[in-house]
């Protein structure tokens, strides 16, 4: 049986890496809720974003971690300007079809373009339920920070403060994050990826965006 993380990849390396449209009626449900501010609701929005791809797009899929019917892949698009765009990408699966999407993307400022991303990649065989519980405590105490911080330019100016985590995805070692929250006075999106030894987070990959104004769609971002 294909596990949803097998879904969500195999779609996302057919949708980004070969730019085949056919990947849509194959992996997506039909009914397909988007919380992007990048398409509008539905299938149509899936169509409309991989025609409207730039000359030179290509996507590289760094993680996947898996729980449960979500998904979240963390990578780096390229081709919509002169750095690539560091991205996560949360996906629920139902019946073996993509049916909900999230996302939050941000320009990598670092002259590295995969200082982003470094660091390890697939998740450990981990307790997956201790480390969330950790992650979990982090966050009710304030804290956002771990031993060895990725990319800290990949966020609005703060101070951040974190109010309703939203999604948890957690497998092995690795402990995915959404929350509501601010940047300073502005509504913000905190994205967090955590990678637990023990009780301690001793590895972090974090994206805050700001809320749009405006969407395309009546879903919101959470």
């Amino acid at each position: 049986m294909t596990t949803p993380k097998q879904t969500v990849v195999t779609a996302v390396g057919r949708l980004f890496g070969q730019k085949d449209a056919s990947a849509i009626d194959d992996y997506f449900g039909p009914v397909y809720v988007q919380h992007s501010a990048l398409g509008v609701d539905g299938l149509e929005g899936v169509r409309d974003l991989l025609a409207q791809l730039p000359p030179g797009f290509r996507y590289e899929l760094v993680r996947a971690v898996s729980d449960g019917d979500l998904v979240v892949t963390h990578g780096l698009y390229f081709g919509y300007g002169p750095g690539p765009v560091v991205g996560f990408d949360v996906w629920r699966v139902q019946d073996g079809r993509i049916v909900e999407h999230w996302d939050a993307l941000a320009p990598s400022t670092s002259p590295d373009e995969r200082a982003a991303v470094d660091g390890p990649t697939e998740p450990s065989q981990g307790p997956a339920d201790h480390n969330r519980e950790v992650v979990l405590g982090l966050l009710s105490a304030g804290t956002r920070s771990a031993a060895v911080d990725h990319a800290p330019a990949l966020a609005a100016a703060g101070p951040y403060v974190v109010g309703t985590v939203r999604q948890v995805i957690a497998e092995g070692d690795f402990v995915f994050t959404r929350s509501e929250g601010t940047a300073g006075d502005a509504a913000a999106i905190l994205n967090d990826l955590w990678r637990v030894e023990g009780d301690r987070a001793v590895e972090r990959w974090s994206l805050v965006a700001a809320v749009p104004a405006q969407l395309p769609h009546g879903n919101g971002v959470f």
